[in-house]
């Protein structure tokens, strides 16, 4: 009989652990994916302050292009395909992106995006406008105002 509670309680207590152990290591990938992301933005924000232009998705493929912690390759999304750039424009960035319900930023020039942990894409794209409401993908973006910040003033 104190075997057999022995038994339970350790059963238990590797039960706990387990869970934990994986709240943990799904915690350090979503971190992982997070730095990846930004690493791919910062690729594509130093392209853009020497060349004065918004990174093709050839640019990106070539130079940038990285996998996420789950092994699902990023992807890049701007709908300036020439990649000219307007200091004297009102804008840049021509993408609208829906975040969450009801929360959608406009201007953005540029997004790229994880596929999280599930391994598949959940964004939505129209000519000029994603997405990303439903799903685990994780992403960042390029606004026209911090292209403006960064290379026209």
């Amino acid at each position: 009989m104190e075997f057999a509670i022995f038994l339970l309680l350790v059963g238990v207590i590797l039960g706990v652990a387990a869970v934990a152990w994986s709240v943990l290591v799904q915690g350090r990938q979503m971190q992982a994916a997070k730095n990846t992301l930004n690493e791919s933005n910062n690729c594509l924000m130093k392209y853009m302050l020497m060349a004065k232009k918004i990174p093709t998705l050839q640019y990106f493929l070539d130079s940038c292009k990285k996998s996420d912690p789950w092994g699902t390759d990023l992807r890049y999304i701007s709908a300036n395909n020439n990649g000219e750039l307007n200091c004297n424009a009102a804008s840049n960035g021509v993408l609208t992106v829906t975040v969450a319900p009801g929360d959608i930023k406009s201007s953005i020039a540029w997004i790229i995006i994880s596929a999280g942990p599930d391994r598949q894409f959940d964004y939505s794209r129209s000519s000029f406008h994603v997405d990303l409401s439903s799903g685990d993908d994780l992403y960042v973006m390029a606004s026209d105002m911090e292209i403006h910040n960064e290379v026209c003033q």
